[in-house]
């Protein structure tokens, strides 16, 4: 009786054959890049994505916004608040807060035009007196950024101010509580919680950790994007501190 053949089989283990390439194991650039990728997904809000054609975490916003060269600011950007600076050590308050301010904001925008964003930073370099944007070094510390912050936020109200031509002032949480002041600008007639929260601790950290794209990433934060925070109650729940208000009417499906 005849025995049976055996079958042969198309490649052993770790054989290549004709049809089937090797697998390739991918180097950490392509792993790098399509974490990058993935980055930039917009997030799914239940109520926000309604109103806004892009809605992101302050994360992946920031990361976005970053130039294509900036890689090693990525990967900072994308491990602060997660992974420690300094190795077999725990976050620091300052890592942590960061992290979070990151990750618990969200983000709705639509993207200036070139000539837009040319003309404003034209404008922050005579509004702040300088025109390198390297005046303000990490060597410096901190209280360089704060008062880099602070000086960003009044230009941003400056500029909503003078982009509105109407009698009343702009529909825009970081312009309550301004006046038109004739000749001399703008005056405060009462505190604005906004403005104040935008101008301390941690948001000073993140200009500092944006690198010499801190400025132009933090204006166009402020002129083009709402800012939301989630709140804990409940679920999904935010609180707008920043863009015009009320939101508008929700976006067309396509």
């Amino acid at each position: 009786m005849a025995r049976p053949r055996k079958r042969k089989r198309s490649a052993l283990a770790g054989e290549v054959t004709a049809d089937k390439p090797p697998c390739k194991k991918k180097s950490k650039k392509e792993n790098e890049d399509n974490s990058h990728s993935s980055a930039h997904l917009p997030v799914q809000h239940p109520v926000l994505s309604q109103y806004y054609p892009l809605v992101q975490s302050l994360r992946e916003y920031v990361i976005a916004q970053l130039p294509s060269s900036s890689k090693i600011r990525r990967r900072k950007i994308s491990a602060v608040g997660v992974v420690s600076k300094h190795a077999d050590s725990p976050l620091s308050d300052e890592e942590r807060s960061l992290g979070a301010l990151l990750d618990n904001t969200l983000v709705g925008f639509s993207r200036p035009t070139a000539e837009e964003e040319g003309a404003r930073m034209d404008g922050w370099k005579l509004f702040s007196e300088s025109g390198n944007e390297s005046y303000v070094t990490l060597s410096n510390g901190v209280a360089g950024f704060v008062d880099s912050q602070v000086l960003i936020v009044e230009y941003v109200v400056k500029v909503i101010f003078s982009r509105d031509k109407s009698a009343k002032w702009p529909d825009h949480l970081l312009c309550d509580g301004f006046r038109r002041n004739g000749a001399f600008g703008l005056r405060a007639v009462r505190p604005n919680p906004y403005v104040e929260s935008l101008q301390q601790s941690p948001w000073p950290q993140l200009l500092a950790l944006l690198g010499e794209s801190g400025e132009r990433i933090m204006i166009g934060l402020l002129l083009d994007c709402a800012i939301f925070t989630f709140v804990d109650t409940g679920a999904n729940n935010v609180c707008q501190i920043s863009g015009h208000y009320p939101i508008s009417r929700p976006i067309a499906p396509n």
